[in-house]
C-alpha cells in the first residue's frame, strides 16, 4: 500500500470517527430531551392530580352529640374509594374513640365508605365520639378532625384531613 493510499485511508477513518462521534452526540442530546421531555410530563400530571386531590374537601359539624362528617368532591373529576378513616377530638378529654352514628334516624346513612364520590357530589357520615370504654360521650369537643382517604382517576391514593393540610399522597390501603 502507498503512503497516499493509507493517508486517504487513515483520513476516511478520522472523519468516519467524527461522524460516528457527531451521530452520538446528537443521539445523546435526544436522549436527554425526550428524558427531560418524560420528567416534565409526569410532573405536570402530579401537579393536575395534587389540584383535583385538593378538590376532595372535609367539614365537620355537630348534630345533636354526633360528630358529621361531609366529604365533598368539588372537582371536576370522579374519586373513588372513599374511606372515612378516623374523627378524632382536637383536645384533651374523654374521647379516645370513635364510631359511626348507626342510630340517626333520617340522617347521614351508616356507612364510612362510598365506592364512588362523582363530580360536586357530597357524602355525610354521622360519628360519635366513643370514651375508653366505647361508650358514646354526648358532649362534644370544641374541635374534631377527621381523615378521609381516596383513590383518584388516575390511581393515585390520597388522604385528606380537614382544614388546611396539604394533601398527602399515600399508598394503597394494606400496601
Amino acid at each position: 500500500m502507498s503512503a497516499g493510499a493509507a493517508e486517504e485511508q487513515a483520513r476516511y477513518a478520522r472523519e468516519q470517527a467524527q461522524a460516528a462521534a457527531r451521530a452520538n452526540e446528537l443521539t445523546r442530546q435526544q436522549m436527554d430531551r425526550e428524558e427531560a421531555r418524560i420528567r416534565k410530563a409526569a410532573a405536570d400530571e402530579e401537579s393536575t392530580a395534587l389540584r383535583e386531590a385538593e378538590k376532595v374537601r372535609l367539614a365537620c359539624g355537630d348534630n345533636g352529640g354526633s360528630v358529621v362528617v361531609s366529604i365533598t368532591n368539588n372537582g371536576m373529576r370522579s374519586v373513588t374509594e372513599v374511606e372515612l378513616l378516623e374523627v378524632r377530638a382536637l383536645q384533651d378529654g374523654p374521647w379516645v374513640d370513635w364510631s359511626v352514628n348507626r342510630n340517626l334516624t333520617g340522617g347521614p346513612p351508616a356507612r364510612t365508605a362510598r365506592s364512588i364520590l362523582g363530580p360536586r357530589e357530597e357524602m355525610e357520615v354521622a360519628t360519635w365520639l366513643l370514651d375508653g370504654n366505647g361508650q358514646h360521650v354526648r358532649g362534644l369537643p370544641d374541635a374534631v378532625e377527621a381523615l378521609v382517604r381516596f383513590r383518584d382517576e388516575g390511581g393515585r391514593w390520597w388522604q385528606v384531613t380537614d382544614g388546611d393540610e396539604p394533601r398527602t399522597q399515600v399508598g394503597p390501603p394494606g400496601g
